[in-house]
């Protein structure tokens, strides 16, 4: 190797032994900035010579390939993790860094933007330094002196000598706001390590985080429509730091987002697609993020989605088909329940899950929880009218009003709501629940005198206590009774009165 005017050595016994002298790595730096500044200190000429001198592939160096980048740790005598945490590795669609995927656009080796004031400060032109923060493309300010960035006059250097080459530095731009929290956060995690960070992001790479911040804040802020790709570094980091702040604090907070994204979407049918519903958001993690795993935003975008539209069985969402229907349209429920739509209309106003004030067109865009409702209205289909329910029950006209104002029988409608005096009607199977509690108390033994078991009626006339306190001790097994197989349902139950009466006095 041919020696930077005298100041270097190089040893050679079949392979590069030893470069001296030693230029230290400097962690903030990029591994291409570094090894310039390596090559003009050792050859007085740029990073091709010494790339050349040292055996390695200029092309597989620059695009971060890792047998290259072992090769100069060898010739410099340093931990192959050294250079490489300074690497990034630039593929033909995406790239790596530190072992996360990235997009080529999330942080590049090129010096597009620095800070006038950095470069000032390390003096002469080969001792400039490319910092890897201003790589990241959401990085718009340096917060060691809180300027601006300012883009290089060469846009596709690899190094700041030839980024600016013999251009004046760029102007300085004072950023007068505070810098954002998004920005300390990625310092952090670059030159402290990955366990500084919250609970919630651990796992998730940094173009992750970043990109959900990203694309949250700015449909937030500039609505569904918003381009990311058309703001200026000031509003990137805007809308970086607005989503940052809600999506580090976890999937409750990014739900409330979409809660809001949601309601202020221009879309008004229910019909609507999801794109109405969360505009640009949507659009990325369904098209737009295919080369790169978005992470958990998507998961939870798909389950705000499925939650709140009425989502056919078999339809994909952000692709994963839905297997299950978990809601419904007051269209898709009439078609489920077989029940005329007008008609469906007044039963849901009835039970309480469409406003009374609720227009057609603000009915029609109500979404119904499917499960529930259709339980709900299945039970209405089937239930029992409140005159006919002594008759089911086996009991009295009297004891079933009892059981009804005591809340141990309820009405599929509430006694609160509107329509629910005119109607009271009872789902059977709350009713045959009731029975079934009723049909699992022993029959009445043959053995037994029959003449000292009596109705529940009747032990209550004889001073056993007032009928509704009785059954609901006989429901929970707290009084000994049998069952007379020959009478239905209540009619059905056999107390001992005598014995009643003695444990009562003697209480």
């Amino acid at each position: 190797m041919e020696q930077g005017a005298g100041r270097s050595s190089v040893n050679r016994v079949g392979a590069v032994m030893d470069l001296w002298p030693r230029l230290p790595i400097d962690t903030e730096e990029t591994l291409l900035s570094y090894a310039d500044r390596l090559s003009v200190m050792h050859t007085g000429r740029g990073m091709p010579r010494l790339l050349a001198d040292l055996g390695i592939h200029k092309e597989h160096f620059i695009s971060g390939r890792p047998d290259a980048i072992r090769q100069l740790a060898a010739a410099i005598k340093v931990a192959p993790k050294s250079v490489e945490d300074a690497s990034i590795r630039v593929l033909q669609r995406t790239g790596l860094f530190r072992g996360e995927a990235i997009s080529k656009t999330f942080l590049s080796p090129r010096t597009a933007k620095y800070c006038p004031k950095c470069i000032e400060e390390d003096g002469a032109r080969h001792d400039r330094k490319f910092r890897l923060i201003w790589g990241f493309r959401h990085v718009a300010r340096c917060q060691k002196h809180g300027l601006w960035l300012v883009e290089a006059p060469v846009k596709n250097a690899i190094d700041m000598r030839c980024g600016i080459g013999g251009a004046p530095l760029g102007p300085v731009s004072q950023a007068h706001d505070h810098a954002p929290e998004y920005l300390g956060w990625l310092l952090t995690q670059i030159h402290v390590g990955r366990g500084a960070q919250e609970a919630w992001l651990h796992g998730q790479t940094l173009e992750q985080v970043l990109a959900a911040s990203e694309m949250l804040g700015a449909v937030l802020e500039y609505g569904h429509g918003a381009r990311v790709t058309k703001l200026l570094p000031a509003q990137t980091e805007e809308v970086t730091d607005i989503g940052f702040s809600i999506y580090k604090e976890g999937p409750d907070a990014i739900t409330e987002a979409l809660d809001t994204i949601r309601k202020t979407s221009p879309a008004t049918a229910v019909q609507a697609g999801p794109l109405a519903f969360y505009g640009k958001l949507y659009d990325w993690l369904d098209r737009r993020s295919n080369a790169i795993d978005p992470g958990p935003i998507r998961d939870i975008l798909r389950d705000h989605i499925v939650k709140h539209s009425a989502v056919e069985p078999g339809t994909k969402v952000l692709g994963v088909a839905i297997t299950a229907r978990r809601y419904h349209t007051l269209y898709s429920l009439s078609a489920a329940v077989g029940i005329e739509r007008p008609r469906l209309s007044r039963l849901l106003r009835k039970l309480g899950e469409i406003p009374e004030t609720a227009g057609e067109v603000e009915a029609g865009n109500i979404v119904f929880e499917a499960v529930k409702t259709v339980d709900l209205i299945n039970a209405f289909k089937t239930s029992i009218p409140l005159d006919s329910v002594p008759g089911y029950l086996g009991a009295s006209k009297r004891q079933v009003e009892t059981l009804y104002r005591e809340g141990i029988i309820y009405p599929v409608v509430p006694r609160t709501s509107r329509g629910s005096v005119r109607q009271v009607v009872f789902a059977k199977d709350h009713l045959d629940l009731l029975l079934a509690t009723i049909n699992a108390i022993p029959e009445l033994p043959r053995e037994v005198d029959e003449g000292s078991w009596h109705s529940v009626s009747y032990a209550c006339q004889r001073g056993a206590g007032k009928f509704e306190y009785v059954f609901r001790k006989i429901l929970v097994g707290k009084v000994k009774c049998f069952r007379d197989p020959a009478h239905d349902g209540i009619g059905a139950i056999r107390l001992d009165v005598n014995g009643l009466l003695r444990r009562r006095l003697a209480a």
